[in-house]
């Protein structure tokens, strides 16, 4: 059985939640929830949210050791622009980023090639 679990516009640059993602993908959901407890990273928090919303999805709540994170990955979410003051009465414009984040957990144990 299948769960899925969409987080749109976390406030975190795509490439640093992509990079928790790669650490933790196709691993067991115990030894995921183990490295995102143990990781530096502030963007883990919201990850592991996912994960257990999309555990909860799939019925599989009680039984966390049986599932697999059978897919994650991060695409890019608008951009929220914003202004800095700068001298002579000027305005500068720079943007924060955001991010969409997918997780798919399975029961399925993964095949070797994915």
């Amino acid at each position: 059985m299948e769960g899925v679990c969409y987080a749109r516009y976390l406030r975190y640059s795509p490439r640093k939640i992509a990079q928790v993602l790669k650490i933790i993908r196709g691993k067991n959901v115990e030894q995921v929830f183990n490295i995102l407890d143990n990781i530096n990273k502030a963007c883990s928090v919201d990850i592991k949210k996912a994960i257990k919303s999309a555990l909860a999805n799939a019925g599989g709540f009680k039984t966390p050791y049986k599932f697999y994170l059978k897919e994650c990955y991060v695409t890019k979410g608008p951009y929220m622009k914003r202004i800095i003051p700068k001298a002579f009465g000027r305005a500068a414009l720079f943007t924060r980023k955001t991010a969409h984040l997918t997780v798919v957990v399975s029961d399925e144990i993964p095949k070797k090639g994915d």
